[in-house]
């Protein structure tokens, strides 16, 4: 991935509650190797954060999802798969911080089709709870648009659970249209919310 691909982003009218960053700048820039504890970090603290038993097995899952990370971002080179990382830096110059992150993979997704589609599916998509409302998914899910219509493709699909309102407005205000709920089997026995397919067409 080339960095001249980087998307800065002036957040300096932002004011977060309890953050100590004034005057920062975002930056969206493609993942390195070095950046997968941080963003196993942000990972974790967005999909993961628990109150009962099982937060005493979270830095286990840390180190789990940092090396499954390391794993994939060796195999950038290989194929359709791209991570990337939106980071805050201070405009004093005294340093940045990963905030958020985004996987984006050209893959065989089941769909209601006779045979599965291949096209670009968006994972992993995840801000730290102490920046969200900023702005910084809308950036990462753009960054991901930019590298599918260099990949020559023409839409790009996620999944997201169905309770999820906030996530469902987000992609609904970036163009994204769901297509249809998928019946799992857990949904039924388990009584889980369902996951709903959505899908952006890049060409209009």
């Amino acid at each position: 991935m080339n960095s001249d691909l980087s998307i800065p982003q002036s957040l300096s009218q932002c004011q977060v509650k309890g953050v100590p960053y004034s005057g920062e700048h975002l930056l969206v820039r493609p993942a390195t190797i070095e950046d997968a504890p941080a963003l196993a970090m942000v990972i974790v603290q967005s999909f993961h954060r628990y109150s009962d038993v099982r937060q005493w097995f979270v830095p286990l899952l840390r180190l789990g999802i940092g090396e499954d990370l390391r794993y994939r971002l060796r195999s950038l080179p290989n194929g359709h798969h791209a991570c990337f990382v939106a980071c805050l830096s201070d405009s004093r110059g005294s340093g940045s911080m990963i905030v958020g992150t985004v996987e984006v993979t050209v893959k065989y997704l089941h769909s209601r089709a006779i045979t599965p589609i291949k096209m670009p599916y968006i994972s992993n998509l995840a801000v730290d709870p102490q920046y969200r409302r900023l702005g910084i998914a809308r950036q990462l899910l753009n960054r991901c648009e930019v590298q599918v219509k260099r990949w020559n493709y023409s839409s790009i699909a996620l999944h997201v659970l169905e309770h999820n309102d906030a996530a469902k407005a987000l992609y609904g205000q970036c163009g994204y249209h769901t297509q249809y709920a998928e019946r799992q089997l857990s949904s039924w026995i388990f009584n889980q919310p369902r996951r709903l397919f959505l899908q952006k067409n890049l060409s209009l």
